[in-house]
């Protein structure tokens, strides 16, 4: 088995979906959480592929990208976590996409605006324009439930549930479980994945 580190801010953020992969997969990993001077350091030092985190060490060499992170996580040691059906794959690869490239680009000016009633009145912005139709977009794939594609847990429901954590959370200012009522499928998917086994062990770890 090979040696993982995977390295990201101390914070949820994008690694929470890879540090749940990992422990559904009981796969053990070094969890290295930077503070951001540690990471501007390292940053600068070229420690980065991309000059981003999340990074998974693979035997001491430097993987990025979200998205293929969790689908090798699923591979490796979680195979129910990445449908093998075509179609099922397909919702799953188009959520990553979705959310990993758009969203997240979508809200990285948001989250380094440090007036609070900016970032509100930005996010609005957002959910009236680009974050909305990427929700909306989202809602539409999802069908019976509870998970995006029927009643088994995948990567795309780990970065959806967290997102739902997220704005029921309150942390997103502007965001909240108020702005999750308008997709009853998403609001509905973060409940199952809030009680699901795997996932309230994770918590109680």
């Amino acid at each position: 088995m090979p040696v993982f580190r995977l390295t990201y801010f101390d914070s949820p953020g994008r690694a929470e979906p890879i540090r749940l992969a990992m422990f559904l997969a009981k796969l053990p990993f070094e969890d290295r959480r930077l503070k951001f001077p540690e990471f501007a350091a390292l940053k600068e030092q070229g420690a980065f592929p991309l000059g981003a985190v999340p990074m998974l060490e693979v035997d001491g060499r430097p993987i990025v990208q979200t998205a293929a992170i969790l689908r090798y996580v699923a591979r490796l040691g979680a195979p129910a976590l990445y449908p093998s059906d075509p179609y099922a794959g397909l919702l799953v690869d188009s959520v990553l996409e979705t959310f990993n490239d758009t969203v997240s680009h979508l809200m990285r000016p948001s989250l380094f605006e440090r007036d609070v009633a900016k970032k509100i009145e930005m996010r609005r912005a957002l959910l009236d324009g680009a974050l909305g139709a990427a929700l909306r977009y989202v809602e539409g794939l999802i069908g019976d439930g509870p998970f995006l594609t029927g009643a088994e847990l995948t990567i795309a429901d780990l970065v959806l549930g967290e997102t739902c954590r997220q704005y029921k959370s309150g942390s997103l200012d502007g965001l909240s479980a108020e702005t999750l009522a308008a997709y009853p499928k998403l609001a509905r998917l973060g409940e199952a994945y809030a009680a699901h086994p795997g996932i309230t062990a994770y918590a109680a770890r």
